[in-house]
């Protein structure tokens, strides 16, 4: 009973808090050009939902379905532009090129920390 009666109490404190400080911030003009920056929030959020409504509105989806419809294609022509093989054998040299190169510059870091002579040049 007295742990859920302090878990309120801290909830109502908290909540409390958390109202003051939202009154704070609605209160704000740091740009101070005479208007609550909450205020120029909302108002920019508007202007942006009413473009945003405006360019749905107006935008042509056949033509977009259409235009997608070309990508997908266009893609599918280069990935067939590809030898496969090649491709594979690219892959693997690069994986087996990349992991040497790591592993050389671990050892070169490893090097650097215990070889004082290089360290001191």
């Amino acid at each position: 009973m007295l742990k859920r009666k302090l878990t309120e109490v801290a909830v109502d404190s908290f909540t409390e808090y958390l109202e003051e400080r939202l009154e704070r911030l609605k209160q704000l003009d740091l740009d101070n050009d005479g208007q609550k920056d909450v205020d120029q929030i909302v108002e920019i959020l508007n202007r942006c939902g009413l473009a945003l409504k405006d360019m749905l509105n107006t935008t042509d989806f056949s033509r977009m379905a259409s235009g997608l419809e070309q990508i997908i294609s266009g893609t599918e022509l280069i990935g067939k532009s590809f030898d496969p093989e090649k491709v594979t054998a690219m892959g693997r040299e690069l994986k087996d090129g990349v992991q040497k190169i790591g592993e050389l510059a671990q050892l070169g870091i490893t090097e650097m920390k215990h070889n004082r002579e290089l360290r001191d040049r």
